[in-house]
């Protein structure tokens, strides 16, 4: 079976709320892995580049 890996974005007003724990909680419930996590202050040149 191939090994699929997915990137998500957590937005900052769920960090703001501190509620970044219950969102990886969610995802391993879904029956996901968390095999890395990095934080980053992105620049608003950077975050346009996902539009």
């Amino acid at each position: 079976m191939a090994i699929q890996r997915t990137f998500s974005i957590i937005k900052p007003n769920a960090v703001k709320k501190n509620v970044i724990g219950a969102i990886y909680n969610r995802f391993e419930s879904a029956g996901f892995s968390i095999v890395a996590a990095k934080m980053l202050h992105l620049t608003r040149e950077q975050a346009e580049g996902f539009l």
